[in-house]
């Protein structure tokens, strides 16, 4: 789906939702938010972005692997902010698999970690939302619920097994020789080896998994905690039967970085729970502004890290130059 249908259809789903919701409420909800938990959540929401990135770098090939685990870190806000406005989150994840595949002896093998990261933080995530659309399903008396979550969990399912398949990469392979690019036929050779080498280890496998849950659980925390802050006097529970919904529906490639779809399901699913229309859009764009607020970080990171090598290259060619010219005042003496 091209770039700017996305953005026409994100665009249009705002528009729809706006046109619903009394924008003074939205006013008034944000202008009662309760900074403390608000900043409380963010700071979660960071620890987020630290435990998947330790999910990252932790199935890196040890024999591979000389990057320190900060380095991991900084790839991974920098993605977030060279892909935010990207048409998915798949491009943000190149880029961090480009960037941090420089340091490593196999650009490749960073691909292939950050794929099985991902895989398996979807699945986790599928699992979730298997588990509680039963209830909801039931709550709500609508069998669709469960069917599309069941749909797409096995359309997921067998995006990946296409992928990976020794057939499908074969074609693959011979159709990029047949175009002359057998680096490119190579590297995903090796992204495949990447990915079976890190599947095969079941200690990393499970605790991938493991981090994958408590990645998502503290997911929902976070939204619990924004909910808490905009008013919303939801148990936890419901949280953790409508957020693996929602995300799931948001993983569907329509819309600019789920804009306008992500909107929609918080305020269908929250209204279930007698949440008024405007708080749970406010929830929904709440959410979203500490994704843009990471993107500025890894913004000012990327520019203070330019301006740190900037200073160390300047640095070094000022002590080079005092050498030089101490060892010719040497000579002439």
């Amino acid at each position: 789906m091209k770039l700017w249908l996305k953005a026409l259809l994100s665009l249009a789903l705002m528009a729809v939702l706006l046109w619903q919701v009394d924008l003074r409420q939205i006013s008034s909800t944000f202008a009662a938010t309760r900074f403390e938990l608000s900043l409380a959540a963010f700071t979660l929401f960071l620890l987020q972005q630290v435990i998947v990135a330790y999910a990252w770098h932790m199935l890196l090939p040890v024999d591979n692997n000389r990057v320190p685990f900060i380095k991991t870190v900084e790839v991974h806000a920098l993605g977030s902010f060279f892909g935010t406005f990207l048409p998915s989150s798949v491009g943000m994840d190149v880029i961090r698999a480009y960037r941090l595949g420089r340091y490593l002896e196999r650009g490749v093998d960073s691909a292939s970690a950050m794929f099985v990261t991902r895989v398996v933080g979807f699945l986790v995530n599928f699992v979730l939302a298997l588990a509680v659309a039963i209830p909801v399903s039931f709550q709500l008396h609508n069998a669709a619920i469960f069917g599309t979550v069941l749909a797409l969990t096995l359309m997921f399912v067998a995006g990946v097994v296409f992928i990976l398949h020794p057939r499908a990469l074969a074609l693959m392979k011979n159709i990029l020789l047949r175009f002359g690019l057998a680096g490119v036929a190579e590297k995903i050779r090796g992204f495949r080896e990447g990915i079976t080498s890190v599947s095969r280890s079941r200690g990393r496998m499970l605790q991938l998994i493991a981090v994958s849950f408590i990645y998502q659980s503290l997911g929902i925390v976070i939204v619990f905690m924004l909910g808490r802050a905009l008013g919303i006097e939801l148990s936890l529970w419901r949280y953790f039967i409508y957020i693996p919904l929602i995300t799931t529906i948001t993983v569907l490639p329509i819309s600019l970085a789920g804009l306008g779809i992500r909107e929609g399901a918080f305020v269908f699913f929250f209204a279930q729970a007698g949440v008024a229309q405007a708080q749970a859009l406010s929830l929904s764009l709440l959410l979203f502004a500490q994704t843009l607020a990471l993107a500025l970080l890894g913004g000012v990171w990327y520019f203070l890290a330019r301006e740190s090598k900037a200073v160390a290259q300047t640095s070094r060619k000022s002590l080079a130059a005092s050498l030089r010219s101490q060892i010719n005042r040497e000579e002439r003496v």
